[in-house]
């Protein structure tokens, strides 16, 4: 497996053990559900989604019987990617416990996240149909 799918494999399972310790932590200290959004965005992006393009980078190339189109961008996606969502989780957590309106530095970060999701479709995209070069 390449570098970037055991990366992609790696931090989806790690936003798994601390989206559900967070999830176990609700029960032992209700006050802190209003973290419910941050819980919500560490399993389904960071554990489900991660996942998914690990486990994406490594098949879906192979059924088409081609190479990845850029293994560098798909480096620079997981970066974005986790610089992205590490980074709207600590300003939801900042949120959930201040007066401060951080909407702009969500979205910046919710936008990063969003860049490497693009990054991602393209760089399947150039893989899967473009015709293969002689």
């Amino acid at each position: 497996m390449s570098k970037t799918t055991i990366s992609f494999i790696s931090a989806g399972m790690i936003y798994l053990l601390i989206g559900t310790t967070l999830g176990v932590f609700f029960f032992i200290v209700p006050e802190i559900r209003v973290l419910r959004t941050v819980h919500a965005h560490l399993n389904l992006v960071g554990f489900v989604t991660f996942v998914i393009f690990g486990v994406a980078y490594h098949i879906l190339p192979r059924f088409r019987g081609r190479p990845l189109y850029s293994e560098v961008m798909a480096w620079w996606q997981f970066w974005l990617a986790n610089i992205g969502l590490v980074g709207l989780l600590v300003m939801l957590t900042v949120d959930a416990y201040t007066a401060v309106n951080l909407r702009y530095v969500q979205a910046a970060f919710g936008a990063l996240l969003a860049l490497s999701m693009y990054l991602f479709v393209y760089n399947m995209l150039r893989t899967l149909i473009s015709p293969i070069r002689s």
